[in-house]
């Protein structure tokens, strides 16, 4: 590389794996934001739990409490049948762990609220690494701590690894950006490729919304060594080893996390039977064309096209059903009821309606890591070009996500953030130390964020609604005072407070915001979305004893205002019917709960 490309984009040459990336101020950054962060949250760390933080949690203890390894069914909802979920054990594992750990020596409570505390930043440290990683690849010493910084002051990233922050997201964002940095050594290093390959069987066990995040990556991979010289052997070497490590992951995962029976489930939502055919005949095929293929390029991209036709015909054969909608199966009823009105599944048309500010300050930025990465392509030198394909690939395929479920919106903050440090050191270089930190303010994300909110504001569009904790869901006190009226029974109850009531009384629910709960979401929606006579008729067809919805969340307010004389309506303005008996939880709760007298 020449000295003017250097300067012109900032790219240095590339180091081994995590070596001299700056790892110090690294964890220095990392260690100041925990110290702090831990400090500030852990009072109200348990107020902080979403729905999805609380399910989680509820899945950690029960297995503590001896339930299966290989048993996925959440038997407290929709009893008797149960629900089983779409989540992996390979995230339980860690969080089991350390809260075992904990019992041990302090107290269930302060276990749990340690656990949750400290493991969403624990896993911050690699994610942050990685960064580094990646972006000294790109940009040289500098661009690492710059990264990690980035990352650091990214709203979007860094509320995933904040305290009682224990679901998936964290683990999938520091595994993606783990074979992003990897991705981009696979020419210089054979345990790149393990790596890698690992990261991205680990991304798929986890959860399905990062799929197309692995096949980009694992393109770039394929097509970098097609293009790449005859006399390459070592990038050979990376690319069979990413390929072998992949196939052999996501086998070794689904052996150790599946039941025998759920081998063969036409599953697409979770690690099924097609992602398994397409990640061993991907992997191994990869693996085979980089040892059999004939020399020269022709060659190579030939060996590819068979491999990407043997994929094809694996996943059709193997799980057809997995090329249409992941929510394709959800009845019209749910599909408009519940999950049209779930803010972070929207695409990012129907969030610029719902949320038109929350989703400027979502898509500025967004607008800025597409810019940075089209420019960063044009711009890079011909001998770092490939990894910066490869991160403008997985930031492409973030991108994408994101306009089809704004919730996608973390990770492309997280992988296009390290192609910001390009454009921050191009300009620092034209303008010394000044320039280079206006830049770093200029390019940060919660920079961009602000100027979508200002956007916003001068335009006058409404301000983002303000939903609290668990998104305007009730006080953990609340559900402790329900648990010592009602210790036990069945609770019909609205769809976003029953991760809670899981969480914190020994109660079972028939609702929860999880797809696979088809009859417990169809059974809630009726009940609070109907009249009092339907209500009556699903609490005793159901067997429910109880009764429970919480005032400030969304799961009665909007029913009760579109039905004034409907069950919520009544539930919320008073009196109960006649056949519910109100439990006194307090004169501040906001939980509001009944007994079903079923003589009435």
């Amino acid at each position: 590389m020449t000295e003017a490309s250097a300067r012109a984009t900032g790219v240095g040459a590339r180091p081994a794996l995590f070596a001299d990336a700056g790892w110090p101020l690294v964890v220095f950054i990392w260690a100041v934001y925990a110290a702090a962060t831990a400090f500030s949250a852990f009072p109200t760390v348990v107020e902080q739990l979403s729905t999805d933080d609380a399910m989680r949690l509820v899945e950690v203890r029960d297995l503590l409490a001896g339930q299966g390894w290989l048993d996925l069914v959440q038997h407290r909802l929709n009893p008797p049948d149960g629900v089983t979920m779409h989540w992996s054990r390979v995230i339980d594992l860690p969080i089991a762990a350390l809260l075992a750990g904990l019992r041990l020596v302090v107290s269930e409570d302060l276990a749990t609220r340690l656990t949750i505390t400290i493991w969403p930043l624990i896993l911050f440290l690699p994610a942050l690494l990685a960064a580094a990683s990646a972006c000294r690849t790109l940009a040289g010493p500098a661009a690492g701590a710059i990264g990690a910084f980035m990352m650091v002051m990214s709203p979007g990233v860094a509320s995933r690894f904040q305290p009682a922050s224990i679901d998936h997201h964290g683990a999938q964002i520091a595994l993606a950006l783990l074979l992003l940095a990897c991705a981009m050594r696979l020419d210089r290093s054979v345990r790149a490729g393990v790596a890698g390959g690992l990261a991205a069987a680990l991304m798929m066990a986890i959860g399905m919304e990062t799929a197309p995040h692995v096949a980009a990556a694992a393109a770039l991979v394929a097509l970098r060594w097609a293009a790449s010289d005859d006399a390459d052997e070592r990038a050979g070497r990376g690319v069979a080893a990413f390929g072998l490590s992949f196939a052999a992951g996501t086998f070794g995962v689904a052996v150790l996390t599946l039941s025998p029976e759920s081998w063969l489930a036409p599953v697409c939502d979770a690690l099924g039977v097609g992602h398994i055919a397409v990640a061993t005949l991907g992997g191994l095929g990869l693996a085979a064309a980089v040892r059999y293929a004939g020399p020269g390029r022709i060659a190579r991209f030939a060996a590819l096209g068979q491999v990407g036709v043997a994929v094809a015909v694996g996943l059709l054969i193997a799980s057809p059903n997995c090329l249409n909608s992941p929510y394709g199966a959800l009845p019209e009823q749910l599909k408009t009821g519940w999950l049209d009105k779930v803010q972070e599944a929207q695409n990012i048309a129907a969030s610029s309606i719902a949320e038109p500010t929350a989703t400027l300050a979502i898509g500025l930025p967004l607008f800025a890591l597409v810019a940075v990465a089209i420019w960063a392509v044009i711009a890079a030198p011909r001998e770092n070009r490939w990894p910066v394909a490869i991160a403008a690939a997985m930031c492409a395929a973030s991108v994408a996500v994101t306009c089809w479920q704004i919730r996608g919106a973390s990770l492309a903050f997280a992988l296009g953030g390290v192609l910001l440090p390009l454009a921050v050191l191009a300009i620092g270089r034209t303008g010394g130390r000044l320039r280079t930190v206006l830049a770093l303010v200029a390019f940060s994300p919660a920079t961009l964020a602000l100027a979508g909110l200002g956007v916003a504001d001068i335009a006058g569009l409404p301000a983002i609604r303000d939903g609290g904790a668990m998104g305007g869901m009730c006080r953990s006190a609340d559900y402790r005072a329900l648990a010592a009226k009602a210790p036990q029974g069945l609770a019909l109850n609205t769809i976003d407070v029953g991760p809670a009531l899981l969480a914190h009384t020994g109660l079972s629910v028939v609702g929860a915001p999880y797809h696979r709960n088809v009859d417990g979401l169809t059974a809630a929606l009726d009940a609070f979305g109907g009249s009092e006579e339907t209500a009556r008729s699903v609490a005793l067809s159901r067997g429910a004893a109880f009764v429970v919805v919480c005032a400030t969340d969304g799961g009665v307010t909007p029913y009760a205002e579109e039905n004034p004389g409907g069950f919520s309506a009544k539930l919320l303005s008073g009196p109960a019917p006649a056949w519910l008996e109100p439990i006194d939880l307090g004169p501040d709760a906001k939980l509001k709960a009944w007994r079903v007298l079923r003589g009435r």
